[in-house]
């Protein structure tokens, strides 16, 4: 029986088609570079997020993407998952779920602390540690039972303590007995070996068979070949049994215990939730990151975001089930995928070969929509647009009709009817072969009045036919667009190309030709279909000129626009390179400056100390000399940096103090004064302004 979580994890996915799509298949792929079993359930769980949560997961991406090219990834060393299904619904948890638990909650913590501190820089994650509760109270009180090893400790209570020490002192004395009987010249002559041997708890001699009646005690095994039975000498029966009652009771306390502290936990589980499930949204990011790296994915635009598509755009997309087949020699490579849907056209009419990658187009499509509602990247060039989609509705492949006992066609039939129902201009409607399965006149038919449905209520469409009228379809409708796959007629192999703009042809004469058919059968074949679509096919090859090629204008500009955006981040990326840098030697300039002003003044301060040995009449100009030239050097640390950090200055800042070579904590800013009381440790040192600096030094 299917568990209960897995079938509601299935339906939140279907709302997007995710078994057709093989969601689950597609994200196994991402598991590889989860670092801990909370990353890989996270991902098992995943399923299609709000508007809110899907733009939040994505803006996650992005930060985790920045961090990664500062270098500067959080570490998830002691990630796990706290609390699995199982180990949560138990009464009691074992040491090991506990060290498991304490660990995460040991991560968390660091991980919170990891993102307040960079909350500024990386707001949407800096949110995950806001959520994350804290539990050091529970990691306490685990650290009270649990030793580093993950065992119950031996004073984790009273009774134990005792417990463990009574059993300590029955094995001193069950050891003493033992080698007094074992000194015993009349049991070591009937002995096979001089050892001490344990069954089942109990300390026992091997005695040799034929002699067993010269040790008294009880037998609790023999030896393989016979010649041997292991005895418990009688003379510690007694102490053998209060041991073992002793070690009952140890695990009876020790069960208490272990219940005592799952009682805890369960009492906190719904903070220990939200704490694993911030943990998991920071690890998706880190997941999906990786993954960007490793086979160049990206989150997608969505529409109305800077240099976003106004509707459906994949450019280079390439599916990520192929991707994994490259990486494990199945393929030798992925044919990318340039597909466009939405502004001019709602719905895209896709002809040509078998196996020519037309469900693999479809399949692409709806498979980025669902892993961006997912809050996950998808493997596509810069500028790839995917709209936050409320359902994908798909009638690709009859996987269902074996299952269903329906015919091709009726399964065909029962998954258009449920997007004829629930698909509107919020949806993406995926129809593979339509019209199949059935009379291609009457299929014909069907097919335009059910395009002819969804073209009316501007429902985004993705379709694929072979059927000659629907590929006239899109030339009597403004919102329609016809595509192709392409094949080499040569060698009869599919170039999975897609071309927007253009219907395509499903090549069966030529390829009939190229197969060896008799060349009076396809000359017959091409007559009768010349005189039956001369002048339709005259008209459409004009409009497929004509459509073609605005589509390589509209191709052509989108690819300087992405040349051009692509150039603006470059540029972008050196200007901010330039303003840190200029910041470096901005701060770089301002530590010489306030290093060069303290020691001038330390000068001053000395030659003023000195003016009492000066004869009077000397002293009174040097002095006043000495004190213009102070001035003027406190003065000449006031840049605007350092204003702003003598003004944001407070009680709790960190400042460094050149003098004492450390850095302390501010205790009290005196303004009227200008002066700052520093602590370190228990001492307080008072000293002016011009002595404290944001600047470590080297």
């Amino acid at each position: 029986m299917a568990d209960p979580e897995d079938r509601t994890i299935r339906a939140a996915r279907e709302t997007f088609a995710g078994e057709v799509l093989e969601v689950t298949e597609v994200l196994a792929g991402f598991e590889r570079f989860a670092a801990s079993s909370l990353g890989v359930r996270a991902l098992r769980e995943l399923v299609p997020l709000g508007e809110d949560g899907a733009r939040a997961a994505l803006e996650r991406l992005t930060e985790m993407q920045m961090l990664l090219k500062a270098k500067d990834l959080p570490s998830m060393a002691g990630v796990c998952d706290p609390l699995p299904a199982k180990a949560g619904a138990a009464r009691r948890l074992d040491e090991d779920q506990l060290v498991a638990l304490r660990s995460f909650l040991d991560a968390a913590k660091r991980l919170k602390a990891w993102l307040a501190e960079r909350v500024e820089d990386v707001p949407r994650l800096g949110e995950i540690g806001g959520r994350i509760p804290d539990l050091s109270a529970l990691v306490a009180e685990i650290d009270t039972v649990l030793d580093e090893r993950g065992r119950v400790k031996r004073d984790a209570s009273d009774l134990l303590q005792r417990l463990r020490q009574r059993i300590g002192d029955l094995s001193s004395q069950i050891d003493e007995r033992v080698r007094r009987v074992l000194a015993r010249s009349d049991v070591r002559n009937v002995l096979s070996d001089s050892s001490v041997h344990r069954r089942g708890g109990r300390p026992v001699l091997a005695v040799r068979a034929k002699s067993s009646g010269h040790v008294k005690g009880i037998v609790h095994d023999r030896s393989s070949s016979g010649e041997s039975v292991f005895v418990e000498p009688q003379e510690v029966i007694e102490l053998g049994n209060l041991m073992a009652e002793a070690h009952a009771d140890e695990r009876r306390e020790v069960e208490r215990i272990l219940l005592e502290l799952s009682t805890l936990v369960r009492n906190q589980r719904e903070r220990i939730e939200r704490s694993s499930t911030g943990v998991a949204q920071l690890e998706l990011a880190w997941i999906s990151t990786h993954y960007c790296a490793e086979v160049g994915a990206r989150p997608a635009l969505l529409p109305g975001e800077r240099m976003a598509a106004t509707g459906l755009l994949l450019r280079a997309a390439r599916h990520p089930l192929l991707i994994e087949q490259v990486r494990v020699g199945q393929i030798d490579a992925v044919v990318p995928i340039d597909l466009r849907l939405g502004g001019d056209f709602s719905m895209l009419i896709i002809t040509g070969p078998n196996t020519g990658g037309k469900t693999v187009a479809l399949k692409t499509a709806g498979l980025f929509a669902l892993l961006t509602r997912m809050g996950l990247p998808v493997p596509a060039e810069e500028g790839t647009t995917v709209p936050l989609y409320d359902r994908v509705c798909a009638d690709i492949g009859d996987e269902q009709e074996i299952r269903q006992n329906l015919s091709t066609f009726a399964s065909h039939l029962a998954r258009i009817k449920d997007a004829l129902e629930r698909a509107d201009e919020r949806s993406l409607v995926l129809l593979d072969e339509l019209g199949g399965g059935t009379d291609p006149e009457e299929g014909a038919a069907l097919g335009e009045a059910v395009l002819e449905d969804f073209v009316r209520r501007k429902v985004p469409t993705l379709c694929s036919t072979h059927m000659g009228k629907l590929k006239e379809f899109a030339f009597r409708h403004a919102a329609v667009e016809n595509a192709c796959t392409e094949f080499d007629v040569e060698t009869l192999a599919p170039t999975y190309r897609l071309t927007v703009g253009t219907p395509g042809e499903s090549g069966a004469i030529v390829i009939a030709r190229r197969l060896g058919i008799p060349q009076r059968i396809t000359d017959r074949a091409s007559a009768r279909r010349e005189r039956r679509d001369g002048e339709v096919a005259e008209v459409m090859e004009d409009l497929r000129k004509a459509r073609l090629g605005a589509e390589r204008l509209r191709a052509d500009a989108e690819e300087r626009v992405a040349q051009a955006a692509e150039h603006a981040r470059g540029l972008e990326d050196k200007a901010g390179e330039l303003e840190r840098r200029g910041e470096q030697l901005e701060a770089e300039a301002q530590k010489g400056i306030e290093e060069r002003v303290r020691d001038g003044l330390r000068l001053v301060e000395k030659a003023l100390a000195l003016l009492s040995q000066v004869p009077k009449e000397a002293a009174g100009p040097m002095r006043g000399v000495l004190e213009t030239l102070q001035r003027e050097l406190t003065g000449a640390t006031l840049t605007e940096r350092r204003q702003g950090f003598l003004d944001s200055m407070r009680k709790g800042s960190l400042v460094f103090l050149p003098r004492y070579r450390q850095r302390m904590i501010v205790h009290r800013v005196d303004r009227d004064k200008r002066e700052v009381t520093c602590k370190l440790g228990s001492m307080k040192v008072r000293v002016s302004f011009e002595e404290v600096t944001p600047y470590e030094q080297l």
